[in-house]
């Protein structure tokens, strides 16, 4: 059975339903309760990211020359790197130690080398130490910032990769056909993860069918948000029932219970003391969700990091006692 995961609108419904019902007209969706979503998943990949970083975490190659700074992904969760590794041969890689700013001097050199020996963040760039000669490339691993949650504009009933068209139950009235305009490039949801199966550009809206872009578009573009654009439904396992929403972002959260309970909440909370409810309960209840989130990493299998400094040794080495022949 597939994990019960809602959709955005499922969240900010919960969300209404929770407010005091004298006060539920003062509440928008776009205005007030998707903020307040954006604002608690904010918060919930923050506590992720000291305790549970393995959903949010992903990885970049990164193509070594011979400069020495290298940017950022763009998309990396408040400048979070994990790791840096270098990729010494196929299938092998050397962990690049970091090291603060204060100990640059000490591995500034002149020379280049294949397999710089650490690296330091300096602003939005990664310096390596001593500088690379490009002969290998990098992975750096990081904190992804999570995409954010927009409204759903239709869940898919019909599929037709031949001429490049999804039929909806209902269009949302976020779409539009014109070009230049960013809510003509749309998402496909996996209604069962949460993640973008791909992105297109509108060519049409009729009767619940959304016709797909086989060209890109003229002005060249080839990305949007940082999503490359597909001209084809093929081999992207879109399916009925996944969803369709505008390119910001996706409208099935990627993570379930009890991340969907504290975005609700912390929604909840929030919007009380705007209309200026007495939240002190609301609080309370936001607290115990926030601990469920601290401890979601409970009850998986632990971890425990063995550290090969050395490339010199492939495989574990023990050191036995002499025994006299006597």
């Amino acid at each position: 059975m597939a994990r019960p995961l809602q959709t955005v609108q499922q969240l900010a419904d919960s969300v209404r339903s929770r407010i005091d019902e004298m006060n539920r007209d003062s509440i928008d969706d776009e205005r007030d309760i998707l903020p307040a979503l954006n604002r608690a998943l904010e918060y919930a990949v923050d506590i992720y990211s000291k305790h549970y970083i393995d959903p949010f975490l992903a990885y970049t190659t990164l193509d070594l020359t011979s400069a020495q700074e290298y940017s950022l992904p763009e998309d990396v969760y408040e400048d979070r790197i994990v790791k840096l590794e270098i990729a010494t041969s196929t299938n092998f890689y050397q962990e690049v130690q970091r090291i603060s700013y204060r100990d640059i001097t000490a591995y500034e050199a002149d020379s280049a080398t294949p397999a710089p020996y650490c690296y330091a963040v300096v602003g939005r760039k990664i310096r390596l130490l001593p500088p690379p000669s490009g002969v290998y490339d990098a992975r750096l691993w990081f904190v992804k910032y999570p995409e954010q949650l927009v409204l759903p504009q239709g869940r898919i009933t019909v599929v037709n990769p031949g001429s490049n068209y999804l039929v909806v139950d209902t269009i949302g009235p976020d779409l539009t056909t014109e070009i230049d305009q960013l809510d003509s490039f749309i998402n496909v949801i996996n209604s069962r993860t949460g993640e973008v199966k791909g992105t297109f550009q509108i060519a049409s809206l009729n009767d619940g069918r959304i016709g797909l872009r086989s060209a890109l578009p003229q002005s060249g573009r080839t990305e949007i948000f940082g999503k490359p654009i597909s001209t084809s439904m093929v081999d992207l396992g879109i399916e009925r029932d996944d969803y369709v929403c505008v390119a910001a972002g996706t409208c099935v959260p990627y993570l379930a219970s009890p991340t969907s309970n504290f975005l609700i909440q912390y929604s909840v909370a929030e919007l009380s003391r705007q209309l200026g409810v007495n939240s002190v309960e609301e609080e309370q209840v936001l607290a115990k969700f926030e601990d469920q989130v601290k401890r979601t990493w409970a009850g998986r299998e632990t971890t425990i990091r063995v550290r090969k400094r050395s490339a010199a040794y492939g495989v574990p080495y023990r050191r036995w006692p002499l025994i006299s022949k006597d």
